[in-house]
Parts: C-alpha cells; structure tokens; sequence
C-alpha cells in the first residue's frame, strides 16, 4: 500500500471552539497527527508535515506556494491536504494550475466542525474518506468534503446549505 503525506494548513477541522468568542480558532498546535495515529490507527504509512495553523480566510498565495512546494519535495505520490472550508476551492484551483503539482494526487479536505472536543464532527469522516480517495484517485487536485470528491475548479462551497457542491456546467 503507498504512504500518504498529510500537509496540515489549520482550518475548523484542527480548530477548537472558543465559547467566549463563539467561534473556532486554528488550535496553536496540530492534533490531526494524532488522531490519526492513536484514534483511527489507519492501515497506510502517513508522514505530516506543518505549513501553518491559520484559518482558510488569511491564506495567501505565499502560503499557496509554500504548500505547492511540499508537494514538490514528498517523496509520496498521494497527499492530503487538511485546510479551512472558506478558501479550499480556490487553494485546490491554484495547485491545480502548476503542472508539476498535478502529477501526484492531492486531495483538499476539512470540516464544518471542529474535530478536537466534538463527538459529532463531521472532520473525521471526511479525513477518512480523503485518505481513501487519495489511495484510489488518479493524478490530479480534488477537493474531497460530504462523502463526494470533486475536481479542482467544479466545486463550490454553499454556505447556506453548509456543504461543498459541484459547479453545473
């Protein structure tokens, strides 16, 4: 079985709530790499690396290219990108965009809720199911959220509706 590269971005899913703010804020450290290796113990060999801990709204195109470049450097051919829902489309369009990114398979992910402190996040799933899509996917850039993956440049975030859709054509 091939090894995943989790590159971690922040975002909800690696969020706590702040009760007095009511909202999420980025966790100052990550804990994706460990509730990946002690919670869910999954069958392919990970390796984690950190880009930042910030929310999707203050990712910047330097940011963008810093995440590029570690897809450049992972010796793996599958990485999964955990990443906060507001700007995921538009972090999956610009790695899309750079040839040498769309040779592997790069799968964006997050969540709605977050994943540390709440029994009914929708985080875990979709960071299992985007490491099985990773493991099965052909070469490209997909955004993987609600049980459905969908290529870079044909999703769309509802917020209303909270969940990730395709663009109809």
């Amino acid at each position: 079985m091939e090894s995943v590269h989790v590159i971690i971005t922040g975002g909800t899913i690696d969020s706590s709530y702040s009760p007095a703010e009511e909202t999420a804020r980025p966790n100052e450290y990550t804990v994706i790499p460990t509730y990946l290796m002690e919670k869910i113990k999954p069958y392919p060999a990970l390796s984690f690396e950190t880009i930042c801990m910030l929310d999707s709204g203050d990712i910047t195109d330097g940011i963008r290219n810093q995440i590029a470049e570690a897809i450049r450097k992972s010796q793996s051919r599958k990485i999964v990108i955990t990443h906060g829902t507001n700007t995921m489309q538009k972090t999956a369009e610009y790695l899309a965009a750079l040839p040498d990114v769309v040779q592997k398979t790069v799968i964006l992910t997050g969540a709605m809720i977050p994943i540390k402190e709440f029994a009914m996040s929708d985080g875990g799933f979709n960071l299992g199911f985007a490491l099985a899509e990773a493991l099965s996917r052909p070469a490209g850039v997909y955004v993987c959220m609600n049980a459905c993956t969908f290529p870079a440049g044909c999703v769309t975030k509802n917020f209303a509706a909270g969940r990730f859709e395709g663009l109809s054509s």
